[in-house]
C-alpha cells in the first residue's frame, strides 16, 4: 500500500505527463467550424466584411467586362467612325487651316466599250474663309475655248475667250448644271467641292452617321458608314466604304433625290492616294458601267493651297454686267 507522500509524487508525474500531451497533440477544425466561431464572437461584423467583399469582386468583374467589350467587342458608333476617317485623311485642324486654293479636274465620259465620249479640263478656285465657299472655274473646252465661270455682288458671270456670255446657259451647255429647277451656274463647283471635302464634311451639325457594319469590296472587307441629315439639314444620303486598315474611302455612293422624289444613285471608287501639304487625297474617282467598263472618270493633279487667288476671282474681269 503506497504511502500519502508516494501517491502525491505520482499525481503529479500523471498530471505533468498529461499536460504534455495535450500541448503536442495538434487539433484541426473544419473552416466552417472556425468561422463558426468567429461568428459567435461578432456575427455582425463578419457579415458586413463578406458582403463588401462580395461587392468589391463584383466591380471588379463589372469594370474588366465593361473594358473588354468597350474597347474590343463593341462596334463603333457612326460617330467614332467619322473620327477616325478624318484623322486619316490629315485631321480636322490640317483642313482648318486650308483656307483657298485651287486644284485641275480633268473630266471624262467613256461608252460601255471603253471609246472617250467627251473630256474636259479644268481649274477650280476656292475661297471658305468667311464660312461660305466661294468658287470659280477655268475650263478649257475641247475646241480650245476658254471658259471662265465665277459669281462677284452683281451675280454670275461668264468670260469666254474675253467676251461676257450668259453665265446660266454658258454652264448648262458644258453640262455642269444638274436637272433641278433650283440649280445655279456653281453647281458642279460646289458638288465638286463638297465631295472632294469628304470625310470632313461628315462633322457638320445636322449629319446622322450610322455604322452600317463590314461589307464585301472586290476581294476585301470594308467598313461601311451611311449619313444621312435630319430634316432642317437635307434629304440625301450618302453610303461611305472605307479600307480596314487606313481607313480611307475607297467607295463612295451618292443618293440623290430629285425634285419629283426620285433617287438617282451614283456610285464612285477612290484611288491613287496621295499626301497633299498633310492632307490624304484621292486623285481619281471612277464609275463603271455594268460589264466593268469605265462610264466616268475623274482625275485631279497641281493642288495648291498657297498661291494667292486670281484678281478676278471676287470681281469680274470688267465693269461690265451681264444679266444671267
Amino acid at each position: 500500500m503506497l504511502g500519502y507522500n508516494e501517491y502525491l509524487i505520482m499525481a503529479q508525474e500523471f498530471k505533468n505527463k498529461t499536460r504534455k500531451n495535450i500541448k503536442e497533440t495538434k487539433i484541426s477544425y473544419p473552416l466552417g467550424f472556425l468561422m463558426d466561431m468567429k461568428d459567435t464572437v461578432s456575427p455582425i461584423l463578419i457579415k458586413r466584411i463578406q458582403i463588401v467583399n462580395t461587392l468589391i469582386a463584383v466591380v471588379i468583374l463589372s469594370a474588366a467586362t465593361y473594358l473588354v467589350w468597350n474597347n474590343y467587342l463593341r462596334p463603333a458608333t457612326g460617330e467614332e467612325l467619322v473620327s477616325e476617317m478624318i484623322s486619316a485623311a490629315g485631321g480636322m485642324e490640317t483642313w482648318a487651316n486650308i483656307r483657298h486654293g485651287q486644284y485641275d479636274r480633268t473630266h471624262k465620259l467613256f461608252s460601255e466599250t471603253g471609246e472617250i465620249l467627251r473630256e474636259r479640263v479644268e481649274t477650280v478656285y476656292f475661297d471658305k474663309r468667311e464660312g461660305n465657299v466661294k468658287f470659280m472655274v477655268d475650263h478649257k473646252t475641247a475646241e480650245g475655248l476658254d471658259v471662265i465661270i465665277g459669281k462677284d455682288q452683281d451675280g454670275f458671270w461668264a468670260f469666254e475667250n474675253e467676251l461676257f456670255v450668259d453665265a446660266r446657259s454658258k454652264s448648262d451647255e458644258l453640262g455642269m448644271m444638274c436637272d433641278s429647277k433650283f440649280c445655279a451656274p456653281d453647281c458642279a463647283m460646289a458638288m465638286a467641292f463638297y465631295r472632294f471635302s469628304m470625310p470632313f464634311k461628315l462633322a457638320d451639325n445636322g449629319v446622322i452617321a450610322t455604322n452600317a457594319g463590314k461589307k464585301a469590296l472586290g476581294s476585301d472587307q470594308a467598313q461601311v458608314l451611311d449619313i444621312g441629315y435630319d430634316q432642317k439639314t437635307g434629304k440625301d444620303r450618302w453610303v461611305f466604304y472605307t479600307d480596314l486598315e487606313n481607313k480611307l474611302i475607297q467607295k463612295m455612293e451618292y443618293h440623290h433625290h430629285t425634285d419629283d422624289g426620285k433617287d438617282l444613285p451614283e456610285e464612285y471608287f477612290w484611288s491613287d492616294y496621295k499626301e497633299v501639304d498633310g492632307l490624304m487625297i484621292s486623285h481619281k474617282w471612277t464609275r463603271y458601267w455594268s460589264n466593268g467598263e469605265s462610264l466616268e472618270e475623274y482625275t485631279y493633279s497641281n493642288f495648291d493651297f498657297k498661291s494667292e487667288l486670281p484678281r478676278h476671282f471676287d470681281e469680274r474681269p470688267s465693269g461690265l454686267v451681264a444679266k444671267n
